[in-house]
C-alpha cells in the first residue's frame, strides 16, 4: 500500500500575502467548513444523514481528498442565545482559483437548505503544501 503524507504550513505571515512558498511546496487554498449538527426543530442531524451529505454533495466537488473531524462547538444565534451542539469540521486543500470557492459556496448553500441551518462557518486561507 502506498501512503501519501501531506505537509501544510498554514497561516504563516512569511508565506502569506503573495510571497513564494518554501522550496518543495506549492501555494494552495485551505478551506475549513464548520457544520453544526442541530436542527431548528430541536432534532439532530444523524450520522447517516451527514455521511449521505458528504457523499453526494462534498466529495463530488473535491474528489481528490478532504478530512472530516467530529467535535463539539458553540455559537451565538441571531437572537443572541448561545447554543452548544455537535459539529463536523471539513478541511480541504485545493489549487487556488474561483472553481474551489464556487464549490464551497454550493456546499454551504446545500447544507443550509437541506438541514434548515442559519449558516455554515467558512474559513478560507492559503497554505504551502507538499505531497511526499
Amino acid at each position: 500500500m502506498l501512503g501519501i503524507a501531506a505537509v501544510a504550513l498554514v497561516g504563516c505571515d512569511e508565506w502569506g500575502g503573495g510571497k513564494a512558498c518554501p522550496e518543495g511546496t506549492e501555494k494552495w487554498t485551505e478551506y475549513q467548513l464548520f457544520f453544526g449538527l442541530s436542527q431548528g426543530d430541536g432534532g439532530a442531524i444523524s450520522e447517516e444523514a451527514w455521511r449521505e451529505f458528504l457523499a453526494d454533495t462534498v466529495t463530488p466537488r473535491f474528489p481528490d481528498g478532504l478530512t472530516v473531524l467530529s467535535g463539539n462547538g458553540q455559537w451565538r444565534d441571531s437572537s443572541g442565545e448561545v447554543l452548544r451542539e455537535g459539529s463536523k469540521l471539513v478541511i480541504i486543500y485545493a489549487p487556488p482559483g474561483d472553481e474551489g470557492r464556487r464549490a464551497i459556496d454550493e456546499i454551504s448553500e446545500e447544507y443550509e437548505r437541506r438541514f434548515d441551518q442559519e449558516s455554515v462557518l467558512r474559513v478560507i486561507g492559503s497554505a504551502c503544501v507538499s505531497f511526499s
